[in-house]
């Protein structure tokens, strides 16, 4: 008779579903952190690298902003180079070409999955970046 019990009580016919119904939200939840983590820092780079190479073709090639402009655009990226806020300012006004070119460059990049939006307190995150360049 105590068989019986003992039997019935170490079936474990749903002990595998119960353990993937506890750890699978959790699982979800660091798969689209490393998703999102890994958008955000690669728009990140982007930015960084567009302000670089805006601020050293302003210091070598130009001092028009719309050609810095121009240039920063066709570098970007295409997720980001319609979107992007380009500001440029050369430290000496009169003569740029005795200053410092300031490249600061800002956008906002969407998150991909929803899990993430609560964390973040929105749909987008604001990238941004700046460059400061002697001119030659």
């Amino acid at each position: 008779m105590f068989a019986n019990i003992i039997k019935r009580i170490k079936k474990e016919d749903g002990q595998a579903i119960v353990e993937l119904a506890l750890t699978l939200p959790i699982l979800i939840m660091i798969l689209c952190g490393i998703i999102d983590f890994g958008w955000l820092f690669m728009n990140q780079n982007s930015i960084d690298y567009a302000s670089r190479e805006g601020a050293r073709y302003a210091i070598v090639h130009s001092t028009s902003k719309t050609a810095i402009e121009d240039h920063i655009r066709a570098i970007a990226p295409e997720n980001i180079s319609d979107t992007v806020d380009i500001d440029i300012t050369f430290t000496n006004a009169s003569n740029p070409r005795l200053g410092d070119v300031i490249i600061v460059i800002s956008d906002d990049v969407d998150i991909l999955t929803p899990i993430v939006d609560v964390f973040v307190q929105g749909e987008t995150m604001n990238l941004s970046s700046s460059c400061t360049m002697k001119v030659e």
